[in-house]
């Protein structure tokens, strides 16, 4: 029992050897190479509520080698809805790109971004929350269009995205 603790405790430690190529068609979970999701948002192409959550947006994480450290992000994933074991959905991953590397401190914001200046429920974007005095945040380290019904990223120049400041006072 020992040497199998051991070998899972190593495991985790281990650098990620998935590539955004091992991602794509994979169902998940469960999740390949010691990741986990760190989480995401539902995604739908319908009006009816009972499709809200067809696909996905969602980041894709290590856990951290230190038990009070963070975990760190790796990739940024798209999955379409692909069943239920028991009360968790599985996602059949449709398109995954790298977690920008260096970019601990972003957090995935999805539906409440605009390109150019123009609202886009579709963008998903990787932003760094700081300062409470400013409506939008446009420190984007990346974005990206889902394209439905494919669930495929349109990547965009994340210097054209801005998004809702979670953290003004003003909302």
């Amino acid at each position: 029992m020992g040497a199998t603790v051991l070998a899972w405790s190593m495991a985790l430690l281990a650098p990620v050897s998935v590539t955004t190529t091992d991602l794509i068609g994979r169902v998940m979970p469960p999740y390949p190479g010691g990741l986990d999701e760190l989480g995401g948002s539902c995604v739908t192409g319908s009006t009816d509520a009972a499709h809200v959550c067809d696909y996905s947006v969602g980041v894709l994480a290590t856990p951290a080698a230190d038990p009070a450290g963070e975990p760190v992000p790796r990739f940024v994933v798209a999955g379409q809805l692909a069943g239920r074991d028991g009360p968790r959905a599985q996602w059949r991953i449709t398109d995954a790109q790298p977690y920008p590397a260096g970019r601990s401190d972003y957090y995935l914001q999805f539906g409440t971004c605009r390109v150019n200046g123009q609202d886009d429920a579709r963008v998903a974007a990787l932003v760094r929350q700081h300062g409470t005095t400013t409506e939008w945040v446009k420190d984007v380290a990346w974005a990206g269009r889902l394209r439905l019904p494919d669930a495929r990223f349109d990547v965009l120049d994340a210097r054209t995205v801005d998004c809702t400041n979670e953290a003004y006072y003003g909302l």
